[in-house]
């Protein structure tokens, strides 16, 4: 029954989320969000998302209702128990017989509500070039941060930003409310118009290629992951990528990692990667105009391509910036299918 209880809590959550938080679009007219989702054999799969009538609302079926103790702390939600296995515990005989009705100790689990935690990490190219995608960002950030904490008031929300080099926000710790995550959008958008490298040194970037595989990697270790979260990271560049031994940028930063090697870590994580990506170069200024599509769209050196890797999903960033695609519903819908499911 404790189960079946959990079940129904992540149901309801997701119906109740599907049918009545979504945030509508401010701009009147109709955007396409979709992209490409990917399971984990690497074919396209479509969300399996509970029906409008997963709950029963004129009374033939029956109700589950759960009553949650006010939490001492907002980031640390309580334990829910089930009183009326309790209850058939208590009619036993005290032996612990099943057959009478008695639980033994190892039988009362409880259900961990923390796995339904959710933790959004954002890791964003501020080169020049992005500066629309962290305007669209900017704009639409409130929407994802209401539509989150609808389903769940135990979302947090981190950053990453990168061009050669790598800069975990914040210490590496989840924003306390939307109004600071705004402000530190609208830094990195300022940024991008100096050309300069977000981790500092002095440096500048003066090539195509940007650091993806460490500001992933960055990710990982330097925020802080919640145990039994449903981990997802929001990622946007318009550009390719290198991997070790490379370097990038006027004063050659060094690429540490490998692909293969990046791919391993996020999946060790349980890490979603959601996606948006070029599917050329055109928007850098260097030619020649590069294929962009390894490792976002297609496999890299044989390894799948992020979202394929993660069980995730993989937008057109160039419908982003034509505004085709909407980046707060795009990543709006990524939350509604990742949120309380088993990774991969």
């Amino acid at each position: 029954m404790r189960l079946l209880i959990g079940m129904a809590v992540c149901a309801a959550c997701a119906a109740f989320s599907a049918t009545g938080c979504a945030p509508g679009d401010d701009s009147g007219g109709s955007h396409d969000v979709s992209g490409e989702r990917f399971d984990a054999d690497g074919g396209a799969d479509e969300p399996d998302l509970p029906p409008v009538d997963a709950l029963d609302e004129d009374g033939g079926g029956e109700a589950v209702e759960e009553t949650l103790p006010e939490a001492e702390d907002e980031t640390t939600p309580p334990d829910v128990v089930d009183d009326d296995a309790t209850a058939e515990g208590d009619a036993g005989d005290g032996d612990g017989d099943e057959s009478d009705g008695e639980l033994d100790d190892g039988d009362a689990e409880e259900i961990d509500v923390a796995a339904c935690y959710l933790d959004v990490v954002f890791v964003l190219d501020v080169s020049t070039s992005m500066t629309p995608i962290l305007d669209a960002l900017h704009s639409g950030i409130a929407d994802v941060w209401t539509y989150a904490t609808s389903l769940t008031p135990y979302a947090q929300f981190g950053l990453v930003v990168f061009v050669d080099n790598v800069q975990v926000t914040n210490g590496g710790a989840a924003y306390a409310d939307v109004a600071s995550l705004q402000r530190e959008f609208a830094n990195w958008r300022s940024f991008c118009s100096t050309n300069s490298e977000p981790g500092g040194g002095g440096g500048f970037n003066d090539d195509c290629p940007e650091n993806t595989i460490e500001a992933l990697w960055d990710a990982v270790d330097g925020y802080a992951w919640r145990p039994d979260a449903t981990r997802v990271i929001v990622f946007a560049t318009d550009d390719t990528f290198a991997e070790s031994p490379d370097t990038l940028g006027s004063y050659d930063e060094p690429v540490h990692h490998r692909y293969a090697d990046l791919v391993t870590h996020l999946r060790d994580a349980e890490i979603r990667v959601a996606t948006f990506a070029a599917h050329d170069s055109i928007n850098c200024s260097i030619p020649p105009v590069h294929d962009a599509q390894p490792g976002f769209y297609t496999p890299w050196g044989g390894t799948d391509a992020l979202p394929v890797a993660t069980g995730a999903r993989v937008f057109d960033i160039m419908g982003v910036r034509d505004g085709s695609i909407a980046m707060s519903e795009a990543i709006n819908d990524v939350i509604l299918e990742e949120y309380c499911t088993p990774y991969m």
